[in-house]
């Protein structure tokens, strides 16, 4: 179930950009369908309602749907979409922290090890993905919920620095 858990978790932020805080308030009834595409509603930094959503792509649902189909307990509309596994909190919301906690873990136990790779890594990272696969400025403005396109603009740094990379 933890290994489920944390797979659908690592998925959702890699594929999506969600910030931990999102993640952490997420039930399972933000996963809704809006036209032909799969959604989740979130609560955005700053915000009072989830009033924005991610697209959630075919890999992330079905990982998602994996670890739901694993969850012992019965599940609501109001259940936690990311929830502890442990005797004392079982069925309660993952913490940003626990969130936190749980990638860095994945990243080093795949040797990613650095101060500098952290959770918020994954937000970082699906932007860039993005921009690379050809999604426009304001297209990753929109993902990733920026309210100002400079601080979209960050992640072309990433773009430059690995086309300018020395070979050797």
């Amino acid at each position: 179930l933890t290994g489920k858990r944390d797979y659908a978790l690592l998925m959702l932020l890699i594929n999506t950009g969600l910030r931990t805080i999102e993640v952490a308030r997420a039930q399972i009834g933000d996963i809704r369908n809006k036209g032909n595409a799969t959604v989740l509603y979130v609560q955005g930094k700053g915000h009072m309602e989830k009033d924005n959503f991610v697209v959630l792509p075919e890999c992330v649902q079905d990982a998602i749907n994996e670890y739901l189909k694993a969850r012992p307990e019965t599940l609501t509309n109001e259940s936690p979409l990311f929830s502890c596994t442990g005797n004392r909190a079982t069925n309660k919301p993952l913490h940003v922290k626990s969130i936190s906690r749980i990638v860095k873990g994945i990243f080093k136990e795949n040797g990613l090890v650095s101060e500098r790779l952290t959770a918020h890594s994954t937000r970082h990272t699906a932007c860039t993905l993005a921009l690379l696969s050809g999604a426009n400025m304001l297209e990753v403005q929109d993902m990733a919920r920026h309210q100002n396109i400079n601080t979209t603009t960050i992640y072309t740094h990433n773009i430059n620095r690995i086309e300018n990379a020395p070979e050797y």
